[in-house]
């Protein structure tokens, strides 16, 4: 499966890199995908990763990075239009998540909204340090058009919107999507990357597919 016109892969549909998992197939699986969608909670295990983020784990920033990677970068690109940018603003992101981990309090936002907030403020900022750079004539845009700070401020909410929304899914089915949508590969690339049967894979698109739907929709979005 490439990109398809979901809301999710049309704000942010780009490409990214992607960390083989070693794990092998259950015969459970099945089972497990039931378990997730009912019973896992992501703000809980992000909120606990946070936790040990702050007492120094690095292992801990690796696990944020898996989780939320992709969606960083992903919003960071469709603010700035750079990959370069996009690239140092996710590694930007990231650090600072490190940085001020301990400053994070759960009361007052989700921790995919608080990643997903500092991506957006710094890919505003590296777009507005562009915009003030001197342009070549013929790198213009044709008819003098360029984006203003009002459309670059839509562009990032709506992007962050998104991705908040993807947020909410289980790990296993957000891993799946990811893999769809930024990195590009089919329902059978995916078997293979994961190591899980086909039907495992579809199962879990179709039922992160409508998750993020009803999730999109109450968050005024196109799915």
């Amino acid at each position: 499966m490439g990109t398809t016109n979901t809301g999710a892969g049309q704000v942010l549909g780009v490409s990214g890199t992607s960390r083989r998992r070693g794990s092998s197939a259950r015969p459970y699986d099945r089972l497990v995908i039931v378990d997730e969608q009912v019973m896992v909670d992501p703000t809980t295990d992000d909120v606990a990763t946070l936790k040990r983020m702050a007492t120094g784990d690095q292992q801990a920033l690796g696990t944020l990075y898996d989780r939320y990677g992709r969606m960083v970068y992903a919003i960071a690109l469709r603010i700035t239009g750079d990959v370069q940018s996009a690239e140092e603003c996710t590694q930007d992101a990231f650090l600072s998540a490190w940085r001020t981990a301990a400053s994070f309090d759960p009361s007052r936002a989700r921790p995919s909204t608080w990643i997903c907030a500092i991506a957006r403020n710094r890919a505003l900022d590296a777009a507005r340090a562009q915009a003030r750079r001197p342009t070549p004539q013929d790198a213009v845009e044709p008819n003098g058009f360029e984006p203003d700070t009002a459309d670059l401020v839509q562009a990032a909410d709506e992007a962050v919107r998104v991705a908040e929304a993807m947020a909410k899914l289980p790990p296993a089915q957000l891993e799946v999507l990811q893999l769809a949508y930024f990195d590009e590969l089919s329902q059978t690339q995916i078997s293979e990357r994961l190591r899980v049967p086909l039907g495992t894979v579809k199962s879990r698109m179709r039922l992160a597919v409508d998750r993020l739907r009803s999730v999109a929709t109450d968050l005024g979005l196109e799915a």
